[in-house]
């Protein structure tokens, strides 16, 4: 990935970034050319729609119909041209010292109004940036995708990253068929911002990987989606953010967990349209039941990618995993050390507290009676408060110490530091447990009948996000 100094600011940054592509994929052009070639594709190939970014700029002002081409490279020019009468001064955005301009909705997105001077410093016609920032700029919008209806802007905490998928998408923008069935911004194939924001991700891995390198000079990239409009009356903006951690920890889990991450996150899709929606693990499609006497309908990840995922939601959210997880276990298969890693990682857990859940798991797991199994699934899955799971271990620890068994199941010092210390979630360790718990049974062939009403009780701690399409 190439480096870049930018300046921060996100539009700014993007734009500088396809500018930065297109003239270093034409190298005989000049700022002039691309700034050209800009205004032919928003008002050629796009009709002009470029209302969710700029309100009544030289394209979208009802003004200049059929002079829009010549009014934005008039003003732009008039930018680019060295004009010694021009005031210069330090430009808010970039820092630079060059001529300044006022800006306003119509060359900068999500701007206050010119015509509004009481918010401005000094009532001025606008916020007083330099040449190079609005020409920047004026370049975002080929270096956004549509996601959920409204742009989208890609930036990172990494320089390199935010030129990468600014070029990524500005190749996108300039697809042959991207304008064909709609002109204007070309849609993301993943509708949704969070699917969107870790599709991101994988591509940036997957040029890592083509470059055989590995993004290692420095801190994982954090990633934000700004979805925003500058659209009329009805300016808009949402911030999605995926921190360095949630990078690296993804980052790690692709390289060695890829085939059960993804297939938990496969299942993990819902929408309203498609209910009962199911996944395999050897395709990557989803197979939703029929009616009675009806085939199954194939959903691909065309179409299930624009989906609601509580997985990456709760991931960008910070809320935990581990209710999922623990409902998945119960009958896939999924990798304790996957779900260690995630609590070592993103939780914040010590290695130590999940050598104690093994252990108390693996001690139930290889009972010979399966109805004692059976009563610990049933009061750990059944729990609804954490004195009913300390008294659980404590019962635990009486019968491990009735078969004189030479060492304690659990000692106090673990019990204390590990287990339930000041400031832990019972509600997690109960998780680790039946997560631990059915990866035992399940790696031994053994399966344990549960207690009948379990299914009745445990409904009552259903996800109960909805389809966010």
């Amino acid at each position: 990935m190439n480096q870049a100094g930018l300046s921060g600011d996100p539009f700014t940054d993007v734009g500088a970034a396809v500018l930065q592509t297109l003239l270093a994929q034409h190298p005989n052009w000049q700022e002039q050319d691309a700034l050209k070639f800009a205004t032919d594709v928003y008002v050629q190939s796009w009709q002009s729609k470029l209302h969710a970014f700029f309100l009544n700029s030289g394209i979208t002002n009802p003004a200049n119909k059929g002079k829009e081409v010549e009014r934005t490279l008039e003003y732009y020019g008039a930018l680019l041209a060295d004009d010694p009468k021009q005031a210069k001064g330090w430009c808010r955005v970039s820092g630079q010292y060059e001529p300044l301009f006022p800006a306003g909705r119509e060359n900068q997105v999500l701007a206050g109004s010119g015509t509004f001077l009481n918010f401005n410093h000094g009532l001025e016609q606008g916020l007083q940036l330099g040449r190079s920032a609005l020409l920047n700029i004026y370049f975002a919008p080929l270096g956004c995708l549509e996601v959920g209806g409204n742009p989208a802007l890609i930036h990172s905490s990494r320089p390199e990253v935010t030129v990468f998928l600014a070029a990524s998408n500005l190749k996108e923008n300039l697809r042959p068929a991207a304008t064909e069935l709609k002109p204007g911004l070309a849609k993301s194939s993943r509708g949704n911002a969070a699917n969107a924001l870790f599709g991101y991700v994988d591509d940036i891995l997957k040029e890592v990987k083509r470059e055989s390198s590995k993004l290692t000079d420095g801190s994982a990239p954090a990633l934000t989606l700004y979805n925003f409009t500058n659209f009329g009356a009805k300016p808009d903006v949402v911030l999605h953010h995926l921190s360095a951690t949630v990078f690296d920890f993804y980052q790690q889990v692709m390289s060695e967990y890829k085939e059960p991450w993804t297939w938990f996150v496969r299942a993990h899709y819902r929408s309203s349209k498609f209910k009962g929606a199911r996944a395999q693990p050897d395709t990557t499609a989803l197979f939703v039941p029929g009616k009675a006497h009806e085939a199954l309908t194939i959903v691909e990840p065309t179409t299930y990618r624009a989906w609601y995922n509580p997985v990456y939601n709760y991931l960008l959210a910070g809320r935990s995993l581990l209710e999922m997880i623990k409902k998945w276990c119960r009958y896939q298969r999924f990798p304790f050390d996957l779900t260690t890693y995630y609590c070592e990682k993103i939780l914040h857990m010590d290695q130590r507290t999940f050598e104690l859940i093994s252990r108390v798991a693996r001690y139930v797991a290889t009972q010979t009676d399966d109805s004692a199994i059976k009563r610990t699934l049933t009061r750990l899955s059944t729990a609804r408060t954490g004195s009913e799971v300390r008294l659980l271990l404590v019962g635990l620890q009486r019968r491990n110490y009735e078969t004189d068994a030479t060492e304690p199941l659990l000692r106090l010092d673990d019990y204390v530091r590990y287990l339930f210390p000041d400031g832990s979630s019972w509600r997690e360790i109960r998780d680790l447990l039946l997560i631990s718990l059915y990866e035992q049974l399940h790696e031994n062939n053994r399966h344990v009948e549960l207690e009948e009403g379990l299914e009745e009780v445990a409904a009552g701690d259903e996800d109960t996000d909805t389809d966010q399409e």
